[in-house]
């Protein structure tokens, strides 16, 4: 019999009891932080700062947060299609971006 070791498969059980409702709590706050603040920012930037079209700028926050539901929904309200123009360069930088900072966090958390 092949025998894995622990730490995938036990993983899960040692995570829910350090969980308690303090740090669960904490963590609550700080992802919907952390969630919710900066697509607020990203419009106010790019809306007041940069001027950009607000339809376009729907699609690039929805992009970059990877939801094409907003951009959809953007889409049908104006009933135009120019939101979509900013959802893809959005999308990929996002994923990018993801990508390097998630291993440079792996490399942190060694």
């Amino acid at each position: 019999m092949i025998e894995f070791p622990a730490f995938g498969a036990n993983a899960g059980a040692g995570l829910l009891s350090q969980l308690t409702g303090a740090v669960a709590l904490t963590i609550f706050i700080v992802g919907f932080i952390a969630c919710t603040i900066p697509p607020f920012i990203v419009w106010a930037i790019g809306f007041h700062i940069f001027k950009i079209n607000p339809a376009e700028l729907m699609g690039g926050v929805a992009g970059a947060r990877s939801h094409s539901g907003p951009c959809r929904e953007a889409a049908v309200e104006i009933q135009s299609s120019v939101p979509w123009i900013g959802f893809p360069v959005g999308y990929a930088v996002s994923g990018i971006l993801l990508t390097m900072f998630g291993y440079f966090a792996m490399l942190l958390a060694q």
